[in-house]
């Protein structure tokens, strides 16, 4: 199960200055205890003043590619279209250079035997890491 943390982080901005940060990490756990201590972590070893202050369980099922450079988070909502009278939307959390290459990555991924399945939404997330 994946949660989204939240953390208030004291960073120097340009101007040297301690400002309250607020970011945004997923992390894949199995309880909200292993969340917060992995958001603890996450700046412990810098010697920066964080605390978490949310975390919640996600709807993500699942997430397409690593992080392997600086580049945002997209929310693509995928829909099963399997003749149900409802629909049934799935979360996929994909990284990705822009919106285009977004859409191009859930495209490949769903050519993988999903066939039944449509993209049906992306949008930009204020996630900026996996941890």
């Amino acid at each position: 199960m994946y949660y989204e943390v939240k953390l208030k982080v004291m960073k120097p901005n340009k101007d040297g200055l301690e400002k309250e940060v607020k970011e945004h990490f997923i992390t894949d756990c199995s309880l909200f205890a292993e969340a917060e201590a992995k958001g603890l972590e996450q700046y412990a070893s810098d010697n920066m003043e964080s605390d978490v202050f949310s975390i919640s369980r996600s709807n993500i099922i699942e997430i397409i590619n690593e992080k392997t450079e600086d580049k945002p988070f997209f929310k693509a909502t995928i829909v099963d279209e399997n003749g149900n009278e409802k629909e049934l939307k799935y979360y996929n959390l994909v990284c990705a250079k822009d919106l285009k290459e977004a859409n191009t990555l859930m495209e490949q991924h769903l050519s993988q035997g999903l066939s039944d399945m449509r993209l049906d939404a992306i949008v930009k997330t204020k996630i900026i890491d996996l941890i």
